[in-house]
């Protein structure tokens, strides 16, 4: 059973000294729009929202990353569904190592994968504020950790 705890994963995957960082378009059904990997926590997630990222994560790009691949973003936000119901959702990032790409599946919630180097537009796709705002604490992460962005 699903809680009303949500996560949104920023993904970002390094190649030839450029960090591509990674968005997903919801099929039709579920908005058409452009986002981070989201989901809810379920019950079996045991109220750890690490694990949901790690779930969320395989469900939608079909590849798995470890808890220690994982860093929590400054950012979480509340916001009313189309049921109204409140949840909220928690930020995290993650670092894929370059093979992922090969690796990636996109889940049937998806239509299409983007990988950019542009914020500036890859947060103009982004259809909600707060994913904007944590894109842009993801890659303020990088900058402060890695030295690059």
């Amino acid at each position: 059973m699903r809680t009303s705890r949500q996560v949104a994963v920023y993904c970002v995957l390094p190649e030839n000294g450029k960090n591509f960082y990674i968005l997903l378009k919801r099929n039709k059904n579920r908005g058409g729009f452009w986002q981070p990997i989201t989901g809810g926590e379920e019950n079996f997630d045991n109220g750890d929202l690490l694990k949901t990222a790690i779930r969320e994560t395989r469900e939608e790009l079909g590849i798995d990353i470890a808890e220690s691949q994982i860093v929590e973003i400054p950012h979480s936000f509340k916001f009313i569904d189309q049921e109204g119901v409140e949840h909220t959702e928690k930020c995290f990032g993650t670092i894929l190592p370059l093979e992922a790409k090969g690796q990636i599946r996109l889940s049937d919630e998806h239509t299409a994968i983007l990988y950019g180097t542009d914020l500036d537009y890859l947060k103009s796709l982004l259809k909600f504020e707060d994913n904007r705002i944590g894109l842009e604490k993801f890659s303020q992460w990088m900058t402060n950790h890695l030295g690059n962005q």
